[in-house]
C-alpha cells in the first residue's frame, strides 16, 4: 500500500528524536502508537486477504513469516549489544577498577532477565510485573525500547485466532470494525481509570491498557476490507481530506508539545494520536497517488529499515552516552546525538541487507547455505580468511555475551550510594540530639527588614550588613556554621544517596530522607519530629524530586517548623512538575523571613557532571557539592536565627 513506509519512516524518526533530544520535542514517544496504529490496520489486512485469497487463514503461515521478519534482527541486536558493554566491562576489571558501582556495570545489572524476556517477547510484562527498584530503574535500561515490540508480539500471537473467531462466526466487516472499536475503547479506559498518581508505566507498558492503537488500526482494516469501501460516494476522497489534514496537524501537535508524564497523556493523549493516525492511514489508503508522493526514496529507505533502526538506536545511545557523557541519556552531548545516529543507520542498513532480507526471502535453513556457499564456493576448499572472520567475530560476540550475562553485577552504582546512605541515616538520626546551642551571628551579618532571604542561595555568600558598625567598634564576626547537632535533614533520594557526604561535612547531622518521598509525605515527618521534640534547630529540607510543591504544603512546612530557619534545597529533574517545584522552594524564601535557599538546581545547571547516569541523583563528586551547598545555606541560616 503506497505512503506506508513513508509513515514507518515518520513513525521512527519521531521516536529517535525524542530519545535523542526529549527538551525539543517531549511529545515523540508518540511515534510508538503510530506503529501500532500501522500493525493493527497491516496485520488485519493481511488475514482477511489470506482469507479472501485461499479460503481459510494458515497460523502457520502466518507466524512463521512474524518469526522470520522479527527474530534474526533482534537476536543481533541483544547478542552484539551485551558483548559491547561486557567488552567495556571488562577493560574497567582488567585497569583495576570494581565492575559493580562503575557505568558499564550499571548496564549490565539485570541484563539475563533483559535478554529472557525479550527471547520471550515479554518485556512489557518484565518491567511492569517484575518490576525494579526505583535507583534501578534510574539507570539507564539497555532493551528498555523493546517493550513495544512485546505488546505486538503479544498481538500477532493472539489477534489471528480473534479474526479466525470473527470470521467463523459469520460477522460483517462493518460489524467486525464496531467490535473492534469496542475493545479499542476498552483498552483506552482502561488506561485512565488505572492510571496512578505517580508513576505511569503500569498503564504505559500494559497490553491491556496500551492495545487500543493496535485495536484502532485493525477497525480501520475491518472498515476498508468491507464490501461497499471501493464503491464510497465521490465525497469521500474529500472527507478523507479533511479528516488526514486534522489527524496530521493533531499528530505534529503532540508530538510537539505533550510531555510522556503528563496525566492528559494517558486521559486521551495517547489516544487522540491513534486516531490521528489512523485519519491519516485512510487518507493515504483512500488517495493512492497521495501515498505515492509520501513513499519518496528516502522516506522509503529509512521505512523499509525502520525495525532495525528502532531496535538499534537505544542501546547504541545508551552505549555511546555511557562512553562520552556519564551515561545521561536524556542529555546526551552533540558528538553523542551525531554518533548514535551514524551507528544507528550503520547498523540498521548492515542488518537489513545481510540478515533481515536474506531470511525474509529465503528462510533460516537456506540462507545458512547460501553463507555456506560463500565461506565454500562450489567445487572449491573452503576460504579461510572468510571463515576465520566469519567464525571468529560470530564465536567473539556470544563468548563476550555469555561473559556478561555470567559476570553481570546485582546492584546498581545508585543502588550502592541509597544503601549506604541509608544505613548511615539510620545510625544518625538514631543518635539523640545534644541540647539546643545557639549559633553564633551578629547583627552586621542580619539582613535588613524588607530583604528578601533569597539573597543567601546557598553560594557561599555572607548577605551584607543592614547598617555599618558604628566608630569605633570592633569588626564583626561572619556567622558561623550550625554544628551537625544542631540539623534535622528531610529529604527523598537525592539527599539520601548524599547522606555520607552530609555526615561528613557536618559531624552528628541527622538525615531522615526515603526513596520516593513525596513533599507531603516530609511535611508530615517534620510534624512527626516535632511532637516528638527531636526535630533541631536548623532544618533542611530537600524535597521535589518526586512530584509537585503544592503552595498549601509549603505553608503546612513553614508552620510546622515553629520559627526555626529553615533550608529548602531546589530540586533538579527532568520531569513535568519540577518547574513549579523550584518557584515554590523561591517564592517561599522570598516571602518568610526564616528561609534560606541551597541552590541544588544552579549548581546542576553550571556543572551537569555532578549528575549520574539518571540525570537525578548526584554521583560520589556531586554529593560533596550537595553537601557543601546546604553547609553554606547553613550559615546563612545562622544569620537568621
Amino acid at each position: 500500500m503506497a505512503g506506508l513506509d513513508g509513515l514507518r519512516a515518520i513513525a521512527v524518526v519521531l521516536v529517535v528524536a525524542y530519545h535523542l533530544a526529549p527538551a525539543r520535542l517531549p511529545g515523540g514517544y508518540v511515534g510508538v502508537d503510530v506503529f501500532f496504529v500501522l500493525s493493527g490496520f497491516l496485520i488485519t489486512t493481511i488475514l482477511l486477504r489470506e482469507r479472501a485469497d485461499r479460503g481459510r487463514i494458515s497460523l502457520r503461515r502466518f507466524w512463521v513469516h512474524r518469526a522470520r521478519r522479527l527474530l534474526p534482527a533482534l537476536v543481533a541486536v541483544v547478542a552484539v549489544c551485551v558483548a559491547v558493554v561486557a567488552a567495556a566491562a571488562g577493560i574497567v576489571r582488567l585497569s583495576g577498577g570494581a565492575v559493580e558501582g562503575s557505568l558499564w556495570g550499571d548496564l549490565l545489572v539485570g541484563v539475563g532477565s533483559q535478554v529472557a524476556a525479550a527471547a520471550t517477547f515479554t518485556s512489557n510484562w518484565a518491567a511492569v510485573l517484575l518490576g525494579r527498584s526505583y535507583a534501578a530503574a534510574s539507570s539507564p535500561h539497555l532493551f528498555e525500547n523493546l517493550w513495544s515490540l512485546a505488546v505486538e508480539e503479544q498481538f500477532y500471537v493472539l489477534w489471528p485466532l480473534a479474526v479466525m473467531g470473527l470470521a467463523a462466526a459469520g460477522l460483517a466487516m462493518r460489524r467486525a470494525a464496531w467490535a473492534a472499536a469496542t475493545l479499542a475503547a476498552a483498552s483506552a479506559l482502561a488506561m485512565a481509570l488505572l492510571l496512578p498518581d505517580g508513576d505511569p508505566t503500569r498503564v504505559y507498558l500494559g497490553t491491556d491498557t496500551h492495545a487500543f492503537g493496535l485495536m484502532i488500526g485493525a477497525a480501520l482494516a475491518f472498515w476498508w476490507a468491507r464490501d461497499d469501501a471501493r464503491q464510497a460516494p465521490a465525497a469521500q476522497p474529500a472527507r478523507a481530506v479533511t479528516l488526514g489534514v486534522v489527524g496530521l496537524v493533531a499528530l505534529a501537535a503532540i508530538a510537539a508539545f505533550l510531555p510522556w508524564d503528563s496525566p492528559w497523556t494517558y486521559r486521551g493523549g495517547l489516544v487522540l494520536a491513534s486516531l490521528a493516525t489512523a485519519a491519516v492511514i485512510h487518507l493515504v489508503v483512500a488517495l493512492p497517488a497521495l501515498g505515492q508522493r509520501l513513499d519518496s526514496r528516502a522516506l522509503r529507505w529509512v521505512g523499509d529499515r525502520s525495525y532495525g533502526i528502532y531496535l538499534w538506536h537505544w542501546p547504541v545511545l545508551v552505549i555511546v552516552v555511557t562512553a562520552l557523557d556519564g551515561g545521561r541519556v536524556r542529555d546526551a552531548s552533540g558528538l553523542a546525538v551525531i554518533l548514535t545516529v551514524a551507528a544507528t543507520v550503520a547498523a540498521a542498513a548492515a542488518s537489513y541487507r545481510w540478515i533481515e532480507m536474506p531470511v525474509r526471502r529465503m528462510g533460516l535453513r537456506r540462507s545458512a547455505r547460501v553463507v555456506a556457499g560463500w565461506l565454500r564456493p562450489p567445487g572449491e576448499r573452503v576460504r579461510p580468511r572468510r571463515a576465520a572472520a566469519v567464525g571468529g567475530s560470530a564465536a567473539a560476540v556470544l563468548a563476550l555475551a555469555a561473559t556478561g550475562l555470567v559476570l553481570a553485577p546485582e546492584r546498581t552504582s545508585l543502588e550502592v550510594r541509597l544503601e549506604e546512605g541509608a544505613t548511615l541515616a539510620a545510625r544518625l538520626d538514631e543518635a539523640p540530639p545534644r541540647p539546643a546551642a545557639t549559633p553564633v551571628a551578629t547583627p552586621a551579618a542580619i539582613p535588613a527588614p524588607g530583604t528578601p532571604a533569597s539573597s543567601v542561595l546557598g553560594t557561599g555568600e555572607t548577605p551584607l550588613p543592614a547598617r555599618a558598625p558604628p566608630p569605633g567598634a570592633l569588626p564583626e564576626r561572619a556567622p558561623e556554621t550550625p554544628s551537625g547537632a544542631d540539623v534535622t535533614v528531610i529529604g527523598d533520594s537525592v539527599a539520601l544517596g548524599s547522606a555520607p557526604a552530609l555526615a561528613e561535612a557536618l559531624p552528628g547531622i541527622a538525615v531522615d530522607a526515603e526513596v520516593g518521598r513525596q513533599f507531603a509525605a516530609g511535611v508530615d515527618r517534620v510534624e512527626q519530629l516535632a511532637r516528638k521534640g527531636r526535630l533541631r534547630d536548623y532544618v533542611v529540607v530537600a524535597l521535589g524530586t518526586n512530584g509537585a510543591v503544592p503552595e498549601e504544603e509549603m505553608d503546612r512546612l513553614l508552620a510546622a517548623v515553629e520559627g526555626r530557619p529553615v533550608v529548602l534545597v531546589t530540586p533538579y529533574g527532568d520531569r513535568s512538575w519540577m518547574a513549579g517545584s523550584q518557584r515554590a522552594v523561591r517564592d517561599a524564601a522570598r516571602s518568610h523571613r526564616n528561609t534560606v535557599v541551597a541552590d541544588w538546581q544552579r549548581a546542576v545547571e553550571r556543572d551537569p557532571d555532578v549528575l549520574g547516569s539518571d540525570g537525578i541523583h548526584p554521583d560520589d563528586d556531586g554529593a560533596a557539592v550537595f553537601a557543601r551547598l546546604v553547609t553554606r545555606a547553613l550559615r546563612g541560616a545562622a544569620a537568621l536565627a
